[in-house]
């Protein structure tokens, strides 16, 4: 009986020293990857400042914002997940392991290929904003401090003037949370913090709903070196953010619903398919909709996405960065990344 206490306790003890080292791994790489960030954020600003003509088109200069399309990269931050991340993943959740097989390039570098519209995740750890697809498990990225990703774009248009306006769709997470002990659910403190940091980092760049003149999107032309914020579909944010501040009076970034509202200016479908993507377009409603989804890529879906009148095309494949073993890409006839919506076939 003694001996198979022993034992018993043995095989714990190794089982528990395992754990303890998966842990201690997967946070280092989560610090890693914020080492890299802030290191090479260091190189960036100190970096020649000189500003230079982006060279980005000014074919739609006349043509409303909201008529505008663009292509967009999907998680724009992250970095695949090692292969021992990977397996714990596969433990967990098995069908979503191969679906975070993908990773890009840094902001700056995506930028400087054209990409002008990006998605970044965030979690609120009541004193700032992280960034991870999944705490701890999937948490290698090339930004992962959110006031830094928006300073990189900073720096970026500072340096690279008449560039088409930037749009960051922000997704608040909150699942796994039990993953991170620091992370806290998004609250109204969250909200104003938010605000703070959105507004500092991009000063007079920043398009916030508050610059809308009657309502009406401005021109292309008229939106040349801005940025402006949007959220991800999340009831519970929404209405968080709009408390007190009716219409997103004094806020910086604008909501977004599939239901509706004077302050949702933007909704998020994923399926280009679907009837909804027409019918919120119509409302004057700027969609985001994705072009391949968890890795499966077709010429239908793409199809799909490019006919559907939304005006935010996200894809994990852009030009610059084919899938491996296709060599699929999403962009607009002629590779191009920017163009005016067509009418919804």
């Amino acid at each position: 009986m003694k001996k198979t206490l022993r034992i018993v306790g043995i095989v714990l003890g190794v089982v528990v020293l395992a754990f303890g080292g998966l842990v201690v791994h997967f946070l280092y790489l989560g610090d890693e990857s914020a080492r890299n960030q802030a290191s090479r954020m260091e190189q960036l600003r100190a970096a020649d400042a000189t500003s230079t003509a982006s060279g980005d088109t000014h074919e739609f200069d006349a043509l409303p914002f909201d008529e505008l399309q663009v292509i967009a990269t999907h998680n724009s931050y992250v970095l695949q997940p090692t292969w021992l991340q990977t397996e714990v993943i596969r433990l967990v959740e098995p069908a979503e392991a191969p679906a975070l097989q993908y990773e890009h390039a840094t902001l700056t570098e995506q930028l400087d290929a054209g990409i002008r519209s990006f998605e970044l995740d965030i979690r609120w750890d009541g004193s700032g904003f992280t960034m991870s697809h999944v705490p701890l498990v999937a948490n290698r990225a090339t930004a992962t401090d959110f006031g830094l990703a928006l300073e990189e774009i900073a720096l970026w248009s500072e340096r690279n003037t008449d560039h088409l306006p930037i749009s960051v769709m922000v997704e608040v997470k909150a699942d796994y949370m039990f993953l991170d002990p620091r992370l806290r659910a998004f609250d109204a403190d969250a909200a104003d913090a938010l605000d703070e940091l959105v507004a500092g980092a991009l000063g007079s760049r920043l398009f916030a709903p508050g610059d809308l003149d009657g309502g009406e999107w401005p021109t292309v032309g008229d939106m040349r070196d801005r940025v402006l914020l949007y959220f991800g579909n999340n009831e519970d944010v929404r209405e968080v953010y709009l408390d007190g501040h009716p219409g997103l009076e004094g806020r910086s970034l604008f909501t977004s619903s599939q239901t509706g509202g004077a302050d949702a200016r933007f909704a998020i479908v994923d399926d280009p398919a679907d009837p909804l993507v027409a019918s919120l377009t119509a409302q004057g409603v700027i969609v985001r909709t994705r072009a391949d989804a968890e890795l499966v890529t077709s010429a239908a879906r793409l199809a799909d996405a490019l006919a559907s009148g939304a005006g935010i095309l996200s894809t994990d494949f852009p030009p610059s960065e084919p899938q491996n073993g296709t060599d699929y890409v999403a962009a607009f006839p002629g590779g191009t990344l920017v163009r005016a919506t067509p009418d919804p076939s």
